[in-house]
C-alpha cells in the first residue's frame, strides 16, 4: 500500500497528568468507551485494566497501557501503599488514514499493555507536550505546530514499538472498494444515508455490499456511520462551544436529545459531561 504526505490526517492529540491520593470505591475504577486511542503510563502505583472481550492487565509502575477507540474499559487506579498516592500521565490521540480509516483499524490487535522500556519513550513525548499545552502561548500557530510534530512523533514510535511485536499496518485490499463510501461519509456527516445509497457509491448491490462491509469493519454500514457521527460530535464537543442542539444538526442526528441518547449509548456519558470532563481535563 502507497501512502504519501496527505494519506495520514492528525484529528486528535490531547495530554495529560493525574494524581489520587484518596481512592473511594466510587471513583477507584472508571467505566467508559472513548472515541480515542488511549496511552497511560502510571509514574506511581498501578492500573488494573480489563480491555474489549474480558482481556485484563495489571499495569505496574512506569508500564504502560495501549487501548483502541470505541471499546469498553474497566479501568482501576491502586494507590502505592508506602505513600498512598497514585500519578499517571497519558496521552489521547487519533489519526486517520486515507480521511476515512481509523488509525487503530490498520492493526487487528493492539498489545494492552507496554514494557517499561518502551513505555518511557511514550511518557518523555507526552512530558514534551504538556510543556507546548501550559506554555502562555498553546494556542499560536508556533506551539499547534510543535503539538502536531510531537504527535507524529508519537505516530512513529507507535509504529516502531508495535513492530517490534511483529504487528504491521494492513490494509485489507477490499476496504479499498469501500473507501469512496467511507470518505463521502465522513465529510458529509450531517445527510442522510440509506444502505442502498452506499451501495450504489460501491458499485455493488445492498446484499453484498451489507455483508462486506460487516466482514471487513464488523459492524453494519449503518453501525459504522453511527459511529463516525459520534466521534465527529465528539471532536466538536472538545474543540469549540457550538450547542448541543447545532452539534446534532452537522452530524446527522435528529435533535439533541437523539445524539444524547446515542452518545451515552456509546460512550457511557452524555455530551454534555463528556464536554465538562474535557473542560476539567481528560481523567485516565
Amino acid at each position: 500500500m502507497l501512502f504519501s504526505t496527505d494519506s495520514v490526517r492528525l484529528t486528535l492529540v490531547e495530554p495529560g497528568t493525574g494524581e489520587w491520593r484518596i481512592l473511594r470505591k466510587d471513583n477507584s475504577i472508571h467505566r467508559k468507551a472513548v472515541p480515542y486511542i488511549i496511552i497511560a503510563q502510571p509514574t506511581e502505583g498501578q492500573y488494573r485494566i480489563a480491555c474489549g472481550g474480558g482481556h485484563a492487565e495489571l499495569i505496574r509502575t512506569g508500564e504502560a497501557f495501549l487501548t483502541a477507540p470505541n471499546l469498553p474499559l474497566v479501568i482501576e487506579h491502586l494507590l502505592n501503599p508506602k505513600t498512598e498516592r497514585m500519578k499517571s500521565r497519558w496521552i489521547h490521540f487519533n489519526f486517520v488514514v486515507f480521511d476515512a480509516i481509523g488509525l487503530a483499524s490498520l492493526f487487528e490487535e493492539l498489545p494492552l499493555r507496554i514494557e517499561s522500556r518502551w513505555a518511557e519513550q511514550f511518557g518523555v513525548i507526552a512530558g514534551k507536550m504538556l510543556t507546548v499545552r501550559q506554555s502562555t502561548e498553546s494556542q499560536s500557530i508556533q506551539s499547534v505546530a510543535q503539538m502536531s510534530e510531537l504527535a507524529f512523533s508519537l505516530l512513529c514510535l507507535l509504529l516502531k514499538y508495535l513492530e517490534s511485536k511483529g504487528i504491521t499496518p494492513r490494509i485489507n485490499p477490499g476496504i479499498m472498494r469501500l473507501l469512496p463510501v467511507l470518505e463521502y461519509a465522513r465529510r458529509h456527516p450531517a445527510q442522510k444515508f440509506e444502505v442502498a445509497d452506499l451501495a450504489r457509491k460501491a458499485n455493488l448491490s445492498v446484499p453484498r455490499f451489507h455483508a462486506e462491509f460487516k466482514r471487513l469493519f464488523g459492524d453494519s454500514p449503518l453501525d459504522h456511520l453511527r459511529k463516525m457521527r459520534l466521534s465527529k460530535a465528539s471532536d466538536m464537543l472538545r474543540s469549540g462551544s457550538s450547542s448541543l442542539e447545532e452539534i446534532a444538526r452537522q452530524t446527522g442526528f435528529c435533535n439533541q436529545f437523539h445524539l444524547s441518547r446515542e452518545f451515552k449509548k456509546c460512550y457511557g456519558s452524555s455530551p454534555s459531561v463528556f464536554r465538562k470532563d474535557v473542560a476539567g481535563g481528560p481523567v485516565v
